[in-house]
């Protein structure tokens, strides 16, 4: 039986959500976190041998609080440049605490940034998870 490509892809996203590593520095599959969370394995056939994450953050003087407002991947292979990139920042029940899409990134350095739509508070992020498509 063929399955195609975006199908098993999809499925393989999926399947990687579900695994979740307990502490910030964690590595689960060639991901490591370098300071907020957990995180889950990449599935992308453009890099194979990890991705790295650091956030970017600022703090809400009127909230008294940080917020995440990216999410920098490094150690990207160039075969991602132009791709589609989306990125979910769970709580530690693996609830969304926010989505955003790329519909094309732009691997500079082997490196590239998403801006989140909606900044989150950094005490509640534990997980991220990172999918590359396209």
């Amino acid at each position: 039986m063929h399955i195609p490509r975006k199908a098993a892809l999809a499925l393989l996203a999926g399947v990687s959500i579900a695994g979740v590593a307990g502490a910030s520095a964690s590595s689960l599959g060639g991901l490591t976190s370098s300071s907020v969370g957990s995180d889950s394995s990449v599935i992308a056939a453009c890099d194979g041998d990890g991705i790295g994450i650091n956030y970017t953050t600022g703090y809400d003087a009127t909230a008294q609080k940080y917020l995440i407002t990216a999410v920098n991947f490094t150690g990207v292979n160039a075969a991602c440049n132009g791709k589609a990139a989306s990125v979910t920042l769970r709580n530690t029940a693996g609830t969304s605490l926010a989505t955003t899409a790329a519909p094309t990134i732009t691997v500079a350095t082997s490196a590239f940034s998403i801006t989140l739509g909606t900044p989150v508070d950094a005490n509640l992020a534990t997980g991220v998870s990172l999918i590359i498509s396209g």
